[in-house]
């Protein structure tokens, strides 16, 4: 998905790319159609992996007594292990180690900023705030599904 945002629908996510990467992509302003095609992009995406969340805590926890805080632990580290893979292979192997190209902004291939580790990091520090409303909240969702299935 990070691929298909950094190519098709650049303007999506030029946003978690330090200033000066930004400043020399000068991503262009996107049409009303290709906006609407980003946003149905990025509106299915997010449905399909907060739809697994919900998925993965009704297939563990369906049957059993129900404890939110065991559901909570259970999506929290789900979403966590994300926030992490994306920092350590999206975001430094492919972005700052090996510039790969599917990851990078066009024309920032050779941008300093692509190098910036630290930048990264604090993207990681925001997301793992970020990670956790997201436990909650689908933690929520889970439960409440979870007590009309029983």
């Amino acid at each position: 998905m990070v691929s298909i945002s950094v190519r098709v629908f650049p303007f999506t996510i030029e946003h978690d790319y330090p200033k000066d990467v930004r400043e020399v992509a000068n991503i262009p302003k996107p049409s009303k159609k290709h906006k609407m095609q980003g946003l149905i992009f990025a509106s299915v995406s997010f449905i399909i992996l907060f739809s697994l969340l919900v998925a993965f805590a009704i297939l563990a926890y369906k049957g059993q007594e129900l404890s939110f805080r065991k559901i909570f632990v259970h999506l929290w580290i789900i979403c966590i292990t994300w926030n992490i893979v994306d920092l350590v292979i999206v975001d430094w192997l492919f972005i700052c180690l090996l510039s790969c190209r599917y990851f990078v902004l066009p024309k920032t291939e050779n941008c300093k900023g692509n190098k910036n580790y630290k930048f990264h990091f604090i993207g990681f520090l925001k997301g793992f705030v970020a990670m956790s409303i997201v436990a909650i909240i689908f933690t929520t969702i889970s439960f409440f599904v979870l007590k009309l299935l029983k």
